[in-house]
């Protein structure tokens, strides 16, 4: 009943691909003989120019601490690939004195120019966040998207979404060449098939999940 529910609903097609994996696993149920549903597929990376009018973007700010915030929102995520989750509780002790490296959940990231430069140069406390230190809560869903959105702008300056911001980390470790078991390390994804929703971003990659898997484990570029 609940899968003739989902095949017929609104639900977009990922989310009806993540439920119904979802209920095979709970009810040990076969649902592979069913329709096939596209992936999520991940937003583009910013362009170099994009990169530099969202710089440019936070140095405006008309106040220290958002100027501050919205540099480290982005050289974060950009630079260090940090998911949403983890960027609004970066503390200034979590980031190399360089600004070249951060410790974020259970693994380390090496950050590169100009992004390490941006952290270096930003004041911080071992025990103080690193962005929007005087929020009263953490928790909201909106919590960085809304300060994205309230950055002071030309309306001809591009968005900050935090999306576009790790796809852009994710596309510049793999032009680097790193092999994918470094990549999934570095940006804490667990299982490489998750990056399928990236692989038409990236070139000479693997374009299936079986493809990744291999890939993966022949310890290849």
């Amino acid at each position: 009943m609940a899968w003739a529910y989902l095949i017929n609903s609104t639900l977009t097609s990922s989310t009806k691909g993540t439920y119904r994996w979802v209920l095979g696993k709970v009810f040990e149920l076969d649902l592979g003989d069913g329709p096939s549903f596209r992936g999520s597929i991940a937003a583009n990376p910013y362009s170099q120019h994009e990169r530099a009018e969202l710089i440019s973007v936070a140095r405006s700010q008309n106040k220290p601490w958002r100027r501050s915030s919205a540099l480290a929102m982005i050289a974060l995520s950009i630079g260090a690939g940090c998911r949403a989750c983890e960027l609004r509780h970066v503390k200034g002790g979590d980031l190399a004195k360089d600004g070249g490296a951060i410790a974020t959940g259970d693994r380390t990231v090496p950050i590169k120019s100009p992004w390490s430069e941006i952290l270096s140069s930003l004041e911080r406390k071992d025990h103080k966040f690193l962005f929007h230190l005087g929020a009263p809560t953490r928790s909201s869903k909106n919590f960085i998207g809304g300060f994205a959105s309230d950055l002071i702008r030309d309306p001809a300056s591009p968005r900050f979404q935090i999306t576009r911001a790790r796809s852009s980390f994710i596309c510049d470790r793999w032009n680097d060449g790193i092999p994918l078991i470094e990549l999934t390390e570095i940006t804490g994804i667990r299982e490489v098939e998750s990056l399928i929703r990236y692989v038409h971003l990236l070139d000479r990659s693997p374009k299936t999940k079986a493809g990744l898997r291999q890939h993966f484990s022949s310890g290849n570029r």
